[in-house]
């Protein structure tokens, strides 16, 4: 098969570009490397085809192939959509619509990675699955969730096929922290505090809780996404249905790297989510889905990554 990865240079685009390569197939990645970066793709970059482009302004002249597939995960930060709204929306809005029609003009299928986000708190001790209500509260969250109404749209007036991934808090090997896009993820910002021997900034009274899934399992779950038989822009999250508090973070990282940080506490982030717990039944039924890695696990591979790499 032919594919196109938005975003193919970033975290988790270079760990699904690599599995794709791995399984046989040709595939193009796209990256304006504002976030993603060359080294993510060195053992690979040979076997694919690169173009470094805004996805916001890519069209069907700039590709000699025709693409049977396109993995649309070039986005811009969650974070710093709060202090440049308009910029998150020429990236996951317009983006949006460019990949769509690109789809239609190549007939390719596409898998949106869109947010958990889009749902806000749960509000009790329950799980939030695709039938909860939506409560987007960062611009980022609304232009995913627009974003998906754009990929329905096409699939009823254009017949764009398409499936919606919602993932939950994705973290492991080259996450990194970008000061310059005010790009601080969890887990990657706490392990590299940590190793390099830096202040640790827990917002609020770290009790908030994250639904953490290793990028490997994130990977697996877009891979069926595509793989499936829908195309209805039908979404599915991409979960573990398993809490775990800011603070419990902290003290795995601790744990694992053998090192005492010290540690301050700030005000709550603006838009920050008290409790994420999603529930993956719906993409283990329809999609078969599941997690295999455990947090504990992840988090120690990402703290070996870092004694070899630097996060930040």
């Amino acid at each position: 098969m032919k594919y196109l990865v938005t975003g193919g240079y970033g975290f988790v685009g270079s760990h699904l570009v690599e599995r794709l390569v791995r399984d046989g197939h040709e595939v193009t990645a796209l990256d304006n490397l504002s976030n993603g970066q060359h080294v993510n793709l060195d053992a690979v970059r040979r076997d694919i085809t690169s173009y470094l482009s805004n996805v916001e302004q890519i069209q069907s002249a700039f590709f000699n192939t025709k693409f049977d597939g396109i993995f649309h995960l070039a986005t811009a930060p969650r974070s710093s959509s709060l202090k440049d709204p308009m910029r998150d929306i020429e990236t996951n809005c317009k983006g949006m619509i460019a990949v769509l029609e690109l789809a239609k003009v190549h007939g390719a299928k596409v898998a949106f990675t869109s947010n958990s986000g889009i749902y806000g708190s749960v509000s009790n001790n329950g799980s939030i699955n695709e039938n909860s209500i939506n409560d987007p509260t960062t611009p980022y969250d609304a232009d995913k969730f627009v974003s998906e109404y754009y990929c329905k749209i096409y699939h009823n007036m254009y017949g764009v096929r398409s499936t919606i991934v919602r993932f939950a808090t994705v973290y492991g090997e080259r996450q990194v922290v970008n000061e310059k896009l005010n790009w601080r993820p969890l887990v990657a910002t706490f392990v590299k505090n940590v190793v390099n021997g830096e202040e640790v900034v827990v917002n609020g009274d770290g009790e908030q809780t994250r639904d953490l899934i290793y990028v490997a399992d994130a990977v697996h779950g877009v891979l069926k996404a595509m793989n499936s038989d829908v195309d209805n822009a039908d979404v599915f999250l991409i979960s573990t249905n398993v809490e775990t508090s800011v603070n419990k973070v902290l003290q795995h990282v601790q744990n694992i790297a053998a090192l005492k940080a010290k540690v301050r506490h700030s005000e709550p982030l603006k838009g920050d989510i008290r409790k994420m717990k999603y529930d993956y039944s719906k993409a283990k039924h329809r999609l078969g889905f599941e997690p295999t890695h455990s947090v504990y696990e992840g988090i120690k591979r990402l703290v070996e990554y870092a004694a070899k790499r630097p996060l930040g």
